[in-house]
């Protein structure tokens, strides 16, 4: 099993179709099946269920799509931070985070801060944008990390946003919308729609459906991202959500396609707010850690 195996893998559960993983992966369409027919009898399982619409993988393709993902991740994560020189600072923030950060760039967040900054202590605090705002600019908290995308204005606060996760359609494999080469949001319109309800989600989509003569029927509605996630992978509706919280499987092993819309969604913002004489060297350095790993992370995304 080669990683570059795993990569064409990859690529063809993510698009459901040989010639566009082998487009996506600058390969020749025969030597995309050639590579998918070498891991399959490497790990003797079918790992795709061929058919007219394209390519579904079974559930043993499920399975090792889960593997494969982790291992490239690991090993794009160790390439790059190998390069990485932990900073020599000391000292303790308070940092709130809102829900989507909390459930989502946490984890990576952590191990991030872990990494380059050990010597910083560091709090994390979980509010929503309101309180969030209020405990910083009442010196509660040093620096508020949120999805940027509807805070209002406020002159006693510095906002910077650090990066923009790209939204795109998230549906079921196999579902009608895949087989067009343009998807316009009046196509989305055409099939039910589930809701995510999470740090203002709602305000964002209505703007971007503001300007459309239809809206789709939205069919379910949460503030959970693994409900809404479920709902996609059994097809119950379809959804638009943000690159940085894509996962391509379900908790219960479904899995999940996504593909680029032919219309203008704004992506999800990432930013810090802080109040605007915070400049201290360890708030600095943690700022800078999480611009400098959210591209990174954001390189390692398209690299699969």
């Amino acid at each position: 099993m080669k990683l570059q195996q795993l990569r064409h893998f990859l690529a063809v559960v993510d698009t459901g179709s040989l010639s566009e993983a082998a487009q996506r992966c600058h390969i020749s369409q025969p030597s995309m099946s050639a590579s998918l027919q070498r891991l399959e009898e490497d790990v003797d399982k079918q790992l795709f269920i061929r058919h007219a619409r394209g390519l579904t993988p079974t559930d043993s393709g499920r399975r090792l799509q889960q593997y494969a993902t982790r291992i490239l991740q690991t090993v794009e994560e160790a390439r790059l931070n190998l390069d990485d020189e932990p900073e020599n600072l000391t000292g303790h923030l308070r940092v709130g985070v809102t829900e989507t950060i909390s459930a989502y760039l946490l984890p990576r967040l952590l191990r991030w801060q872990q990494t380059m900054l050990p010597g910083l202590s560091v709090t994390y605090i979980e509010d929503d944008i309101a309180g969030m705002q209020r405990r910083v600019k009442n010196g509660e908290l040093d620096l508020g990390v949120m999805v940027t995308d509807n805070i209002a204005p406020d002159p006693a606060l510095r906002c910077d946003v650090l990066f923009s996760s790209p939204r795109r359609l998230w549906l079921s494999p196999g579902h009608a919308l895949l087989k067009k080469e343009r998807i316009t949001l009046h196509d989305v319109a055409a099939y039910p729609f589930v809701l995510l309800e999470m740090d203002e989600h709602v305000a964002t989509w209505k703007r971007y459906w503001r300007d459309s003569p239809v809206l789709p029927e939205i069919v379910f509605q949460s503030h959970s991202i693994e409900a809404v996630r479920s709902m996609v992978g059994r097809n119950v509706g379809i959804t638009i959500l943000s690159d940085l919280i894509f996962r391509p499987w379900t908790l219960d092993g479904e899995h999940l396609s996504r593909r680029t819309l032919d219309a203008e969604v704004p992506g999800m913002d990432i930013g810090v707010i802080r109040v605007e004489a915070s400049d201290s060297a360890g708030l600095q350095a943690f700022v800078d850690m999480l611009y400098h790993h959210l591209r990174r992370n954001a390189l390692l995304e398209q690299s699969h």
